[in-house]
């Protein structure tokens, strides 16, 4: 007597195989530009946070910082933002406004825009500037 053993067919393997190939197809491009997504929230936050400390720089001093040096003045008001190196600073005429600018990797054309006119700029640095300001 042959005993028969219980195993995988060809055509079923197949069609896991298949199956998990679907899926993947329909999973990966969801995760494709999450790191780029979180960065860019992250530097997002961190532009709301040097707005406030430079506000309340003004407070102080009725007065936005000079372009020069801006990073060394507003640093003690924000001790949660180290690197100040990726962001744009320009202080506005009479020192009473500022722009504040950081390029972007993923967000959104119409965020872009809306930061843009919100600001006032017509020629952002590049196409993928953020901007937030203080008019």
């Amino acid at each position: 007597m042959r005993i028969l053993k219980r195993a995988f067919t060809l055509v079923e393997l197949l069609v896991v195989i298949a199956i998990i190939g679907i899926l993947t197809a329909i999973i990966v491009p969801n995760f494709m530009g999450a790191r780029e997504r979180a960065d860019d929230s992250k530097i997002k936050q961190d532009m709301m946070a040097i707005k406030n400390a430079l506000r309340t720089y003004y407070n102080d001093n009725q007065s936005y910082p000079p372009t020069t040096n801006w990073s060394s003045l507003v640093a003690p008001y924000i001790p949660s933002v180290t690197d100040f190196s990726i962001y744009t600073y320009n202080q506005g005429p009479s020192g009473e406004s500022f722009t504040l600018g950081a390029e972007m990797e993923a967000t959104v054309a119409q965020d872009l825009q809306n930061s843009w006119s919100s600001c006032g700029i017509s020629e952002p640095a590049t196409q993928k500037t953020y901007y937030v300001c203080a008019n």
